[in-house]
């Protein structure tokens, strides 16, 4: 499935496990963003597939809006807005993902 925002197009594509360690560190993952090449990896036939999604577009959302420092503190007010504005992006992105699975 391909998605964007901020007019960038991004591809969400279910792997598995193979390809998923080719693309990331040896440790085992459920899901993978990379940014260099706007993709979200989904392990295939894993039980968490919604969560997963959900917490690998928080990752693109993140980026795609100037929050990509990987040491950066976030405050409660912070993780509030954060969540407000980042919500509804998610959610959309996910009820197309099942539609056309």
């Amino acid at each position: 499935m391909e998605f964007e925002i901020n007019n960038t197009k991004w591809k969400i594509k279910e792997v598995d496990e193979n390809d998923m360690k080719l693309e990331d560190e040896p440790d085992y993952c459920l899901g993978l963003t990379i940014y260099k090449k706007q993709q979200i990896l989904l392990l295939k036939n894993q039980l968490n597939l919604l969560r997963t999604l959900k917490h690998e577009l928080m990752h693109v959302w993140l980026y795609e809006n100037g929050h990509n420092a990987q040491d950066k503190q976030f405050c409660h007010e912070d993780i509030c807005e954060i969540v407000a504005s980042s919500n509804d992006f998610i959610n959309d992105i996910v009820e197309k993902y099942f539609k056309e699975k």
